[in-house]
């Protein structure tokens, strides 16, 4: 079944960015610098996980209301990490830089990661048994920190 979930989450992700790879060419007629790709990649790559996500929960109306705060919380998360890589692999830092760099990024995965699970609380609250399965199983794709998410998101469960 998480093979199925998989397939879905590919094949979603690529029609996403093919989607908004045509629309931002035709926005303009400079070319996207490494950078703004990148980023464009992330966020239709995200877009189309939580829209995976959020199809595959069959929340309800009153589960709805709980969505908001956790889908922005991951676009944010997903947009710092991005822009915390970009940084640590520029090409002009010395090797301390980029080892301060790195310790950056690594602090601001696990802020990200208290920001998701803080925002998820409420949603995840809301769920059953069976959409709670699914909400760990698809929300550690969300993140790379994903053993870390799954521990944190089962205690939830168990207070």
């Amino acid at each position: 079944m998480e093979l199925a979930f998989r397939r879905i989450l590919a094949v979603t992700a690529v029609l996403a960015v093919c989607g908004f790879t045509i629309a931002a060419a035709a926005q303009s007629d400079q070319p996207p610098t490494q950078a703004e790709q990148q980023q464009h990649w992330a966020e239709a790559g995200i877009d189309a996980q939580l829209k995976t996500m959020k199809t595959s929960l069959r929340l309800k109306a009153d589960q709805e209301t709980d969505w908001g705060a956790f889908e922005t919380a991951v676009k944010a998360a997903q947009k710092a990490r991005v822009l915390a890589l970009q940084k640590e692999q520029d090409s002009n830092l010395s090797p301390m830089d980029r080892n301060v760099a790195k310790a950056d990024r690594l602090a601001q995965s696990q802020a990200n990661l208290d920001s998701i699970v803080e925002a998820a609380k409420p949603l995840y609250a809301s769920l059953d048994g069976a959409q709670k399965g699914k909400f760990v199983t698809l929300g550690r794709l969300l993140v790379p920190e994903r053993g870390r998410f799954v521990k944190a998101i089962r205690r939830l469960n168990v207070r």
